[in-house]
């Protein structure tokens, strides 16, 4: 007796496989973008690194 059909897992993995592709490709393409406009918002500032992440962690 077999649980579970062998296609309906390969397509699944195949699923979760593409989607994790992309969450990596995403994650890739908007990193970068984000890190940058960090660096460009705390240099247009003149702040040092511990100034600026301690003024976002004090925001909230």
């Amino acid at each position: 007796m077999q649980l579970l059909d062998p296609t309906a897992v390969i397509t699944l993995l195949v699923v979760v496989g593409i989607a994790a592709l992309a969450a990596v490709a995403l994650a890739a393409v908007a990193l970068p973008a984000a890190l940058r406009e960090t660096r460009r918002d705390r240099q247009v500032r003149r702040e040092s690194i511990p100034a600026y992440y301690g003024r976002l962690h004090f925001a909230h």
